[in-house]
């Protein structure tokens, strides 16, 4: 535990694994998207292309150097059983695409993506550390990495675009706030917080914040209740919330023009606006309706299996200019679709949505079992924050879940520690923080050793 408390107190030096992976994330975004819009001149949605190939290169090189580094164990090259489903998906999609004649750069990238999801998944599901996962919470909340992280978003507020993953930084101010001890730390969260929501318009540094965001931000406040175990306070918070929304509902329409323009626009949707002359909104609606419309003509298989990957949609009808102006193939073919369910349904049919479903499901499933049997601890709770925050962010901003490989890699340590806790012959549901995560090193060094 000495090297634990030691990781914890800020140093940077031996990294842990993930810690490393998250590290260096961070930096090869911030540097990628400040190079093209200040060197290259590409700002907003059409820089996306060239940081999801930059992350995604990134992303398997750092997996190939973990198997070269022996940094996971033998296991990793068995693939878990739902990673089999995704990639026995994939290929269905991937022939269905080819068949149908589909976008080829977009079945490449599709199938880039799983693929690299798969390998993240496995390497941290497997990974052969003696640590403990407190390590990485520990780094993350490090003096240095904490100010690595003000510098991106103070460079963000006065940029086109954000110069870092939006999702793991909500994240990472969040639990500084709810779950971090530390005065410094929850302040840093909090200034953190303030500055990812602050934007340049025109010149003008404002508040920016859209309704995914407020969705899960709701939905990591509800987990950090039930772990807390403060019930009558969720009951008065959601109490609270029903009231706000009724105050919104009654404020005059001068008075909601002042407000920021997703929550402008979710009000006025709330008090029976039509949805056509709200754009943003009104953009996803139309994405479905095209997808349902190319399901027009679909055969059975087509509607088990999906319309395969690189499927597209004609976006030239569309109120919203954007998709069509950044889309690489040109308004005629668009393939990124907003709703999660509607993404997934398009490339993967029925099968996807249930394999989409069973996923939420085993998460749910996990965090539920851990809060009932007590092993839910504030280390565990850090990834728990991320995956159901990124869930709930993609349910309207797909790519955020699918163009990411952060969200396995999350889930592959959360199932690591959760391995760990199963291995462990001394740690009960009622141990300590402290004896949970020795144990959990014990059984994990213990693994390596038998491996």
């Amino acid at each position: 535990m000495a090297e634990t408390e030691k990781n914890k107190t800020g140093s940077l030096a031996g990294l842990d694994h993930f810690a490393l992976f998250l590290a260096g994330f961070i930096l090869l975004y911030g540097a990628t998207s400040l190079a093209l819009e200040h060197i290259v001149g590409i700002i907003g949605f059409a820089k996306t292309p060239y940081l999801n190939a930059g992350v995604y290169v990134y992303a398997l090189a750092f997996a190939g150097l973990t198997f070269v580094a022996n940094r996971t164990t033998i296991r990793a090259v068995a693939i878990h059983p739902v990673g089999i489903l995704v990639l026995v998906l994939m290929l269905a999609s991937a022939i269905t695409g080819v068949a149908n004649g589909n976008a080829p750069q977009y079945i490449a990238a599709w199938s880039l993506y799983l693929i690299t999801a798969v390998l993240m998944f496995q390497i941290f599901r497997y990974r052969k550390e003696a640590g403990s996962a407190g390590e990485v919470v520990g780094t993350l909340y490090s003096l240095p990495f904490l100010a690595l992280a003000l510098v991106f978003a103070f460079l963000s507020v006065f940029a086109k675009d954000n110069h870092y993953q939006y999702v793991l930084f909500e994240v990472i101010s969040l639990y500084g706030v709810l779950i971090r001890k530390s005065i410094i730390e929850k302040a840093i969260g909090a200034l953190l917080y303030l500055m990812i929501h602050l934007g340049s318009n025109d010149g003008f540094v404002q508040i920016e914040i859209n309704r995914a965001s407020i969705l899960s931000v709701g939905a990591v406040g509800l987990l950090f209740l039930l772990y807390r175990k403060y019930l009558v306070t969720t009951f008065f918070l959601i109490f609270v919330a029903l009231g706000i929304i009724g105050f919104a509902l009654s404020l005059d329409d001068s008075t909601v023009e002042t407000l920021p323009r997703n929550i402008k626009e979710a009000i006025y949707l709330m008090k029976g606006d039509d949805l056509y002359y709200h754009i943003s909104s009104y953009q996803r609606v139309f994405e479905g309706q095209k997808v349902m419309e190319d399901y027009r003509d679909a055969s059975d298989t087509e509607w088990l299996f999906g319309m395969g990957l690189g499927r597209t949609v004609d976006m030239s009808g569309a109120a919203d200019r954007t998709p069509g102006q950044h889309a690489l193939l040109g308004v005629l073919e668009v393939h990124n679709i907003h709703f999660l369910q509607f993404a997934v349904f398009h490339k993967f049919g029925l099968l996807g949505l249930a394999l989409l479903a069973s996923i939420i499901g085993g998460l749910v499933w996990m965090f539920t079992v851990d809060l009932a049997t007590r092993r839910l601890d504030d280390v565990r709770m850090f990834f728990y924050f991320y995956l159901f925050y990124n869930l709930v962010f993609a349910m309207p901003a797909s790519n955020f879940l699918i163009a990411n490989p952060l969200w396995p890699a999350f889930f592959g340590m959360l199932c690591w520690m959760r391995r760990a806790d199963r291995r462990s012959t001394h740690a009960g549901p009622y141990f300590t923080h402290n004896q949970r995560l020795e144990a959990s090193a014990t059984a994990i060094a213990n693994t390596g050793e038998t491996r």
